[in-house]
């Protein structure tokens, strides 16, 4: 009872209490403040421009492309451009431009077979003294290998060839590019087309069987299969084939005539030819009996002279001689005569030719020694009895013979046939020469 008094008590105290207490304050919510609108900053555009014209950009020129023509290495056919020659040699030619050129170039380097090249270089330099003009008279085989193997080792020193040598350049050095055709425009029209291959001619000569004018009153045999009979061993005096390629390159033209042989075998012998083993046809029978019958070789045709036409000789001799050293038989010094009517054939006319050498230094200079060789005047060393020049305008010198007489005994020296055959021939004539 008295716990549940307590308890009572406890209850009721607790509630006066709690009826004493302040009571709280009422939370009050503060009203939401929206926030002020923030306003896009208005931009104006600007007012549209007038288009500025903008001034053109000049481009840079589209680089020329020159086409190569020449089919060689740029340089080669920069040089062939520029000098017009080759694919780009129009037949156009300024003179005027040439010869400035020319002077201003200065010098001109010459490769020739003839002592008479001196003589030429002279008159041009007293017409052209701004040009030194150096002359090398190498003799043909040289000028041949001199210019093969500057060609080949790009040393390209040379400005002018002016030698023989036909085979080897319609074959090899025009074919390949290491000499270069120039006809100038003052004979292209007058020189004869067979003249200009394959490149100019410059002057045209002929070598024939001679004889002994004291010794005899006229040539001793008819017929030039009597060259190969036992009373002419020994006795035909000859520049030495073995070392001399023109005069090798004459007999192969001969020998290259077969039909024209076998007539005059029929004609001398009564029969046909009878051919051996290694000789083909009549023209190589006859190459092969003259070499057995041993001709005697010389080293030049000075001296095939001296060996035969010197006056005062009492022994007989025959000799394969030069129509243009006739003018030593007028002077004395000689006593020599040539069988012009000799079957089938003299003997074989024979050309030097001119050209410019590929990349010479001095290419202006070149064209205009080829314009003076083509004068009376540039000509006048050579032009003597026995040599005709191409030009039909310029008559045969003093005391020739008329140039179809000339060219009515003799066969052309055939470049392309000797070109061919000319290897094994020097073989064949050394394994004959002397043997029966």
């Amino acid at each position: 009872m008295k716990k549940f008094s307590l308890t009572l008590l406890i209850i009721i105290i607790i509630g006066m209490l709690a009826a004493c207490a302040k009571p709280a304050e009422p939370v009050i919510e503060a009203p939401a403040v929206e926030a002020p609108a923030v306003e896009e900053p208005v931009v104006e555009k600007p007012a549209a421009e007038e288009p500025v014209a903008e001034e053109p950009v000049a481009e840079e020129p589209a680089e020329e492309v020159v086409e190569n023509l020449s089919g060689y290495d740029d340089a080669k056919d920069e040089w062939l451009r520029v000098n017009q020659l080759g694919p780009y040699d129009t037949g156009e030619q300024d003179w005027d431009a040439i010869e400035a050129a020319a002077r201003a170039e200065g010098k001109l380097l010459v490769y020739c077979n003839s002592s008479k090249t001196p003589k030429a270089a002279e008159a041009f330099m007293e017409l052209y003294p701004e040009i030194d003009v150096q002359v090398f008279d190498l003799g043909a085989d040289d000028v041949t290998l001199k210019t093969r193997e500057e060609q080949k080792a790009g040393a390209f020193t040379g400005d002018v060839y002016h030698s023989g040598g036909g085979p080897t350049l319609k074959a090899e050095f025009v074919p390949n590019g290491y000499v270069w055709k120039f006809i100038p425009d003052t004979v292209v029209d007058v020189v004869p087309e067979v003249y200009q291959d394959p490149i100019l001619v410059s002057r045209l000569g002929s070598q024939t069987f001679g004889y002994n004018s004291e010794l005899n009153d006229s040539c001793p045999v008819a017929n030039i299969w009597e060259l190969t009979e036992p009373e002419w061993h020994s006795r035909i005096f000859i520049e030495d084939p073995v070392n001399d390629a023109a005069t090798l390159g004459e007999l192969l033209t001969i020998a290259k005539h077969a039909d024209e042989m076998a007539e005059a075998y029929k004609e001398f012998y009564g029969t046909d030819p009878v051919l051996d083993s290694d000789t083909p046809d009549a023209g190589w029978l006859w190459f092969k009996r003259f070499a057995q019958n041993n001709p005697i070789p010389q080293p030049g045709g000075d001296e095939v002279l001296g060996a035969f036409a010197v006056p005062g000789m009492t022994e007989n001799f025959m000799a394969w001689t030069s129509y243009n050293k006739y003018p030593k038989v007028l002077d004395g010094e000689l006593v020599f005569d040539l069988c012009w009517d000799l079957v089938p054939v003299a003997g074989i006319a024979k050309q030097s030719y001119i050209g410019i050498l590929n990349q010479a230094p001095h290419p202006n200079a070149a064209k205009l020694w080829i314009k003076f060789i083509t004068t009376e005047e540039g000509s006048k060393p050579w032009y003597k009895m026995g040599t005709y020049m191409p030009n039909p305008n310029m008559p045969p010198p003093k005391d020739s013979l008329p140039y179809e007489v000339v060219i009515g005994s003799t066969w052309p020296f055939d470049d392309g046939y000797v070109y061919d055959n000319i290897i094994y021939a020097r073989d064949f004539y050394l394994i004959n020469l002397g043997k029966k």
